[in-house]
């Protein structure tokens, strides 16, 4: 009963702190420099958009913004970008639109403005093509215009595209890697501006890992309980407890080991990524001192997982279970013999050619862009067949020891059958080899200990 009346009060703070929204440059054109220029996002570059006035009447003075979206039309593209990028955010009195060039780039320079960096991170859109930056602190909105100034460190080359509006004149800029080669638009990308709608930034206080996912995205939160770390995968830290798994993102500082359990008491924000389990930029994370080793071990999948197990930690074993294909990204993958995985899916740990290739696959249960739950692998490794368990005096290995081993122990040394490779069960007398004294050592033992089941 008191777990029941606490979820109703996360879920009563979590309505009260719904977030509010306002939606700049609301179109359907395509733009291709901004926010980010796939086509030559293998070189740094500097973007800066300028939102006027006019596209911002929603957002009152002294707005409190907490989160920014853009929307893309390709979102595999987007997603296998790479990089980070740093969002950053500016005031202006009123847009300065560049001119462009004779040769399709744009005069001038960026603005040179002093501009607050919100969030750092890589381009992600979820299943409905939505880029979701969260904020490391709110920004206050003074009135009048918006730039908004993206710039990122190297990725891949990819032909992204976002959505957006006919503006009329160049209000975007995009620098980038090639010998300060420039490009501009005139199509302004969709944006979002997500704020606190009036509450105050109240900061709800969870305990359990279940009841973080269940918060609306964009709310603050203080996680009180026993989180355990089951693997550090790049920028990505997965986390694990009794109710449920994470994935905590965004500002991670230091190196985590599996099974290191987090202190209590950090704080984070819960994003939109996969549809729930994702918190970006948690602050205060450290090691408690204590471990577990149980929950931070993978989960052997004996069956098709279903959403709850999004981030769980897994192993699938050279096996075939019920549920079939479960899908992998398309990409390539060096096992430990050399050869390579290129298929978008595998059979439960086997690969899907015929070479069939019995290896233990560990990663993380993802969803793709259409919806698709993914093992996403961070390691391959043999398969190895398991042993079966060494019960000295289990002559017919039937997993007991009683009268019935003596008499098969008997039949082995009639027939000659002394082979100790295959029958090293029957060495009671630990000699060596198989003899009469050991059908008497078995029979004593059954004495000993009540004639066995």
């Amino acid at each position: 009963m008191k777990k029941f009346f606490s979820l109703i009060a996360v879920a009563l703070v979590a309505f009260a702190a719904q977030a509010t929204e306002w939606t700049a440059a609301d179109g359907n054109e395509n733009v291709e420099y901004a926010p980010v220029y796939g086509y030559n996002f293998e070189t740094d570059q500097h973007n800066q958009m300028q939102y006027p006035a006019a596209e911002l009447t929603g957002l009152a003075t002294g707005t409190e913004i907490t989160a920014l979206k853009f929307y893309t039309n390709t979102i595999s593209q987007v997603n296998e970008l790479g990089g980070t990028v740093v969002v950053s955010l500016a005031n202006i009195d009123d847009v300065t639109p560049w001119s462009p060039d004779a040769w399709g780039g744009i005069s001038g320079d960026l603005l040179d403005v002093a501009v607050t960096a919100v969030a750092t991170v890589t381009p992600a859109a979820d299943e409905d093509g939505v880029w979701t930056i969260t904020f490391n602190a709110p920004f206050t909105y003074t009135g009048n215009a918006l730039l908004i100034d993206v710039q990122s460190v190297a990725g891949d080359y990819q032909s992204t595209a976002f959505y957006g509006k006919e503006m009329g004149s160049y209000l975007i800029m995009s620098t980038y890697g090639y010998a300060g080669s420039t490009k501009g638009d005139t199509k302004l990308p969709k944006a979002t501006f997500v704020y606190d709608g009036g509450q105050g930034g109240e900061t709800t206080e969870v305990a359990l890992l279940s009841e973080a996912n269940a918060l609306e995205d964009n709310v603050e939160f203080t996680f009180n309980g026993n989180a355990v770390v089951t693997l550090q995968h790049g920028d990505f830290l997965f986390v694990r407890d009794e109710s449920g798994f994470g994935q905590i993102r965004g500002a991670i500082d230091g190196t985590f080991a599996g099974g290191e359990v987090l202190n209590q008491g950090w704080n984070a924000t819960k994003a939109g990524n996969n549809g729930w389990a994702w918190y970006t930029d948690a602050a205060g994370l450290i090691a408690s001192g204590e471990t577990n080793a149980e929950l931070a071990a993978p989960i052997v999948l004996t069956a098709f997982p279903d959403e709850s197990m999004l981030n769980a930690y897994v192993c699938i074993e050279n096996q075939q279970p019920s549920g079939g294909f479960l899908p992998l990204p398309a990409r390539f993958y060096t096992l430990p013999d050399g050869t390579t995985i290129s298929k978008g899916e595998i059979l439960w740990g086997v690969d899907a050619d015929a070479s069939r290739v019995p290896y233990n696959v560990y990663g993380i249960i993802v969803k793709g862009s259409d919806g698709t739950l993914m093992l996403n692998p961070v390691d391959f490794a043999p398969y190895v067949e398991p042993q079966p368990e060494f019960i000295r005096g289990d002559v017919n290995k039937d997993g007991k020891v009683n009268i019935s081993d003596v008499t098969a122990l008997i039949n082995l040394l009639l027939t000659n059958n002394t082979d100790m490779t295959e029958h090293p069960e029957g060495d009671m007398n630990e000699s060596g080899d198989l003899t009469i004294s050991d059908v008497t050592a078995l029979v004593n033992y059954l004495l000993t200990n009540g004639g066995g089941n």
